[in-house]
């Protein structure tokens, strides 16, 4: 540690010093990217997640491009690439003449990062990181030798020592993978390495000194309980600083939904909410009827398959344009399509699902592979999913969700699914997938201009989205009391705003 140190102070306060990749800083680097894509994408994701992580912080000089290629086991053409990403992200800016290379460097905006996420993504990363986190504390309060806890409260002193705003990022970052090791489990170590990379530049995110004071003090008695052996106290602390961090990010998202733009115009807050409910929720409406009306034409090509004779595997190609057009038409919404058919249907196969998604709006449709046989462990029997058992039984369009999708995407979702019918034969469903993500950055900005607390619900009170950040997506909600519940031939209608 203290080589290290010297060697910063040889280069000065600018931090004009080639950075040496230690072999912490080079596995993190170097391990399995979790995102696929191309290899240049992969070491942008990398190198970002090392300087969110504070392994690389601002003002650091990176090693020569053919150092960092080779140390990265990559060709110079894709480490260029990389950080040709990384300088339209504004995570690294390269300097040209003498004493020039490429420097890490604190984003321009610094609120930038925080719009890469939604607020139910936020929430989802806080309740993944609470449960690493508490367990992480837990165990080093049990497990954790005493010269371990020392080291602990070594970091701790550094933290409380740190004064700029990386030094602060990378004090609390070491600070808390630390605990991760101290409870003598690897796996848990590198989780949360993983996961604050994630979270890492957010955290800081215009923290006042009063607040920052606050966080240290939060640390210090997270330590003590560790230092007293006391495991309950220990999680129980660590969960409450992770939710109070995931509140205030929260918080600062709806703030940036705010001002976003919003298509059509916008409700004042001075106006009376009820008079102006109908038209955000019709704003709404329209979407997810946009939606339906891409898979009534979906269904309608189906229908022309082989002038509605018999149909194998093969022959469910042709829908591939039309199921193309679904995604491209929902750009920012439809996450996958297809068309899924009942069983018994196809000549060679008992059952299929002609269904491809996208990743993001720049990545190609890739097709879904489950595994259709019923004696396999792993067998999807899509038949008794919400989204096709309701059309089959009611032979009207459905909206499932939303839902985790743990058997087949394992993502958060909606599905919309409308039934392919012949002379009222069920046939299988046209259906979408709709990430609740992706659906809340379209409505959040919308209920922002509504003036009061309000959340977008289903009809059985599931959470859709809200402009209150103590309510988001997944939470439950009384449904309405003596209202008739909405035909199924209307899945629309059992979409319904709540005063909260």
């Amino acid at each position: 540690m203290r080589k290290a140190k010297a060697r910063r102070e040889d280069v000065g306060p600018t931090g004009g010093g080639s950075v040496g990749l230690t072999t912490a800083t080079a596995r993190m680097l170097l391990a399995p990217s979790e995102g696929g894509g191309a290899l240049g994408d992969q070491v942008a994701r990398r190198l970002g997640r090392a300087v969110r992580l504070g392994l690389l912080i601002d003002g650091d000089r990176l090693p020569s491009e053919a150092e960092l290629a080779a140390q990265m086991g990559v060709s110079t053409v894709t480490l260029r690439e990389a950080l040709s990403t990384l300088r339209e992200q504004g995570l690294v800016v390269t300097r040209r003449g003498r004493g020039g290379g490429t420097f890490v460097r604190a984003p321009a905006d610094s609120r930038a990062p925080l719009r890469q996420f939604g607020v139910h993504e936020l929430q989802e990363l806080g309740d993944q990181r609470a449960a690493v986190r508490g367990t992480a504390a837990r165990l080093a309060a049990e497990r954790a030798l005493d010269e371990e806890i020392e080291r602990l409260e070594d970091q701790l002193k550094r933290l409380e020592a740190a004064s700029t705003a990386s030094e602060r990022r990378r004090a609390d970052t070491q600070l808390t993978i630390a605990i991760a090791g101290a409870a003598q489990s690897s796996r848990l170590t590198r989780e949360e390495a993983r996961l604050r990379a994630e979270v890492g530049d957010l955290l800081g995110l215009e923290l006042s000194e009063a607040e920052y004071s606050e966080i240290v003090g939060e640390r210090r008695r997270l330590v003590e309980a560790i230092r007293r052996r006391r495991p309950e106290k220990a999680r129980e602390l660590a969960e409450a600083q992770v939710a109070a961090e995931t509140a205030r990010l929260v918080t600062l998202r709806f703030q940036l939904a705010e001002t976003d733009d919003v298509d059509g115009p916008k409700t004042p807050a001075t106006l009376e909410f009820s008079a102006h409910q109908p038209e955000v929720l019709g704003e709404v409406r329209a979407d997810v009827e946009m939606i339906f009306g891409e898979l009534a034409g979906l269904a309608a090509a189906f229908m022309e398959l082989r002038g509605g004779g018999a149909l194998a595997v093969d022959d469910l190609a042709e829908l591939r344009p039309a199921i193309f057009s679904t995604l491209e038409a929902g750009t920012g919404l439809i996450s996958g399509a297809g068309a899924v058919v009942a069983p018994g249907l196809l000549t060679d196969r008992d059952r299929w699902l002609e269904w491809w998604s996208v990743a993001d709006e720049r990545a190609r449709p890739e097709a879904l592979r489950v595994n259709l046989d019923p004696q396999a462990p792993d067998f999807y029997d899509y038949t008794s999913a919400d989204w096709f058992a309701t059309p089959r039984a009611t032979l009207a369009p459905h909206l499932a969700g939303p839902f985790v999708d743990y058997a087949c995407t394992n993502t958060y979702a909606l599905t919309l699914s409308t039934p392919i019918l012949r002379d009222r034969e069920f046939l299988g469903v046209a259906a979408a997938d709709v990430l609740v993500a992706s659906l809340e950055r379209h409505i959040v900005p919308r209920l922002a201009t509504l003036g009061r607390p309000v959340a977008l619900a289903t009809a059985t009170g599931r959470v859709i989205a809200s402009n209150a950040p103590e309510v988001v997506a997944g939470q439950r909600l009384p449904p309405p009391s003596g209202a008739p519940p909405a035909k199924a031939a209307d899945p629309v209608a059992t979409l319904r705003l709540v005063e909260l």
